[in-house]
């Protein structure tokens, strides 16, 4: 009974303590190399409205669509709607065919920063990499939830990044750019 109590103690006395050594500004990031072009790849991340088919997180409910400002590249706004949750994603860096670099802010509550960038590692070979950061919490015990974050984004980055993969390694069409004039009915 009494080891119990020690080891109960100690079990105790660790979860107390951890919070404080976790990062204030938790960061994730996962890659995955690809076989094909960078020139390929890039409208799949530039061009918001083919995040809907290669993320995971319309996979798991239903989600409204609809955009601001142009399409693709800098500037480039989703707004989207959820069964309990809402959010804006939006483009604030493109460099063609090397990197992204945007804001999703959900529930205006979360600001969420992220990149993802191209890398051409050989003829027909592109590294991707997907990073995000966040403020963390500021009580260290709620930086658990971070921590449980920082789980579920990297279960969603990777299989984000796999679906890429498979887009980019077949045949399937990737939506161009389209311009302004031609764009239209900005719902999705």
């Amino acid at each position: 009974m009494n080891r119990i109590r020690i080891r109960l103690g100690a079990l105790a006395l660790v979860l107390g303590i951890l919070p404080f050594f976790l990062p204030r500004k938790p960061r994730i990031a996962r890659r995955i190399l690809v076989r094909a072009e960078r020139h390929h790849i890039f409208p799949l991340i530039n061009d918001l409205r083919n995040w809907p088919r290669w993320t995971a997180w319309n996979r798991r409910q239903e989600i409204e669509y609809h955009y601001d400002g142009p399409f693709f590249g800098a500037g480039a706004t989703q707004h989207w709607r959820a069964a309990g949750h809402s959010g804006v994603l939006h483009i604030t860096q493109s460099h063609e065919g090397d990197r992204i670099a945007y804001t999703l802010t959900m529930d205006d509550r979360w600001l969420l920063e992220g990149a993802i960038s191209l890398e051409e590692i050989a003829p027909r070979q592109t590294r991707i990499l997907w990073m995000a950061r966040w403020q963390g919490a500021a009580f260290p015990w709620a930086r658990y939830m971070d921590l449980m974050m920082m789980v579920w984004i990297g279960r969603d980055f990777a299989a984000g990044l796999e679906s890429i993969r498979r887009l980019s390694e077949t045949t399937a069409p990737v939506l161009e750019p389209v311009s302004q004039e031609a764009a239209g009915d900005r719902s999705v």
